[in-house]
């Protein structure tokens, strides 16, 4: 279901009521006590949001609480407009011809507070009618919040850092000796294919062999295309061109386009990794191999999908299925991620407890990568008995878990970047999002919140 994201607007509305532009209006009387009313009621609503926003995706009763929550919010929103634009209107008639014309109009100081008050009751009336039915959901005042580290974008490329990764070398060496002893015994193209469930590390794999210096010194050429869902053959004809260092600027007929490859090809042998194939279609892939079989005897194909289905249909020796981390690896990759430098004597019971969570990960990379990034500036046993005791452990299905353990870590983050991650859903998968542009969508849409004076960009690139 949709997600209601209600913290960021809270935060901001709690800082409009305390900006300069009330000040400006010299609060008194009824309008004051107003102001400070609803200051008090949203903080008390912002206390438990967190917890209301966590629980909504299991709870149809929290998300819709959540949603009149949010439609008083943009009401009471609409209010310090008003109070804005009159600030605004009042700095620019200071002589006093102007003073006397305005307390006839519709900005007479005195009618307007008395306007503001009667707005500023009726939506402190409606917020505390919701606040008050917030006991019957059992919500939690002041849960913490933890910044994680952020996933570049899904774009995969060949670049792996082997230091940083545990567990898989002797998968690594499986997968290259297969691929060099057989590299001179078959004459037509060689298919590999990678599969495994979402976040095992087939990427990960395909990174290590392809990397591997003695795969490096057997084929002439070697090139990286993501495929992703979109299978679309002019595309990723387009993308192994420019990943074999040729140019196809300018070139839009498939044809061309293929005639192109097979020029790149002749006499050559490759290694072509496409990563993250979902494509069941076989003449699709039929279409793109006929392209890729001007290569010289030994050329080979590696595939990483998800899908037994695809791994069944384009590989031409049986594909290798990836199984999960041992435990002992599992622990060192946790430890990597959780604990950074290292452990020392005050970490032993975090260190039991983080056994515990490791257990339950299942020895799925991606899952105990994020688990570990949430608890890396956690300090407290609670923080991780929290995470530990979680209700997505309860989850049967292994893939539905993995979701969840990423749902988790998303939840961690501090409400605001909670917002500006949701935004990138606008994005296509696999789209290339640039910097720049993505920090302007940010700011145009109020998202991040207020620095001053500080232009964004100026700010330290670690804080993005």
């Amino acid at each position: 279901m949709t997600e209601v994201l209600l913290s960021p607007l809270v935060g901001t509305i709690l800082d409009g009521l305390k900006s300069w532009s009330l000040k400006e209006l010299e609060l008194a009387g009824s309008l004051k006590t107003e102001v400070a009313s609803l200051e008090s009621t949203l903080t008390t609503i912002q206390a438990v949001l967190q917890d209301a926003e966590e629980k909504q995706w299991k709870s149809e009763a929290i998300k819709n609480w959540l949603g009149k929550l949010k439609q008083a919010a943009y009401d009471l929103e609409a209010v310090l407009e008003d109070f804005n634009t009159e600030a605004q209107s009042r700095s620019l008639h200071t002589d006093a011809r102007s003073q006397v014309t305005t307390f006839f109009s519709l900005r007479n100081p005195l009618l307007f507070r008395l306007d503001m008050a009667r707005k500023f009751k009726n939506v402190r009336e409606k917020l505390d009618a919701i606040a008050g039915e917030k006991s019957k959901f059992h919500l939690r005042e002041g849960v913490g919040e933890a910044e994680i580290e952020r996933n570049e974008d899904r774009q995969t490329s060949s670049l792996v850092k082997e230091s940083e990764v545990l567990g898989r070398a002797d998968e690594k060496e499986k997968i290259v000796s297969m691929l060099l002893c057989n590299v001179n015994h078959h004459d037509d193209l060689s298919v590999y294919a990678i599969c495994g469930m979402g976040g095992l590390g087939k990427t990960t794999i395909a990174q290590f062999v392809f990397n591997d210096e003695n795969v490096a010194k057997v084929f002439d050429l070697r090139g990286w295309v993501c495929v992703s869902d979109d299978f679309d053959i002019k595309r990723l004809t387009k993308a192994i061109v420019e990943s074999f260092g040729g140019n196809s600027c300018g070139i839009q007929e498939l044809d061309t386009l293929q005639r192109c490859l097979a020029e790149k090809l002749v006499g050559k042998q490759f290694l072509l990794v496409l990563d993250d194939v979902w494509n069941e279609y076989h003449d699709k892939w039929d279409r793109l191999k006929q392209a890729l079989q001007c290569g010289r005897k030994g050329s080979t194909v590696i595939v990483t999908t998800r899908l037994e289905k695809v791994a069944l249909m384009m590989a031409t020796t049986p594909f290798y299925r990836l199984g999960c981390l041992s435990d002992d690896d599992s622990w060192s990759l946790f430890k990597q991620r959780a604990f950074g430098m290292g452990m020392n004597g005050s970490n032993a019971n975090l260190e039991t407890i983080g056994r515990q969570i490791v257990q339950r990960c299942g020895g799925v990379p991606l899952a105990i990568k994020a688990i570990g990034s949430i608890l890396r500036f956690r300090s407290q046993e609670s923080e991780w008995l929290r995470v530990k005791d979680s209700e997505i452990w309860d989850l049967e299905d292994e893939g539905s878990r993995i979701l969840a353990v990423l749902r988790l870590s998303y939840e961690h983050l501090p409400p605001y970047m909670r917002q500006c991650f949701s935004f990138c859903s606008i994005f296509p998968k696999d789209s290339v999002m640039t910097k720049d542009k993505l920090l302007a969508l940010w700011m145009a849409n109020g998202f991040i919140p207020s620095r001053g004076p500080l232009d964004l960009h100026d700010m330290d690139n670690s804080e993005w």
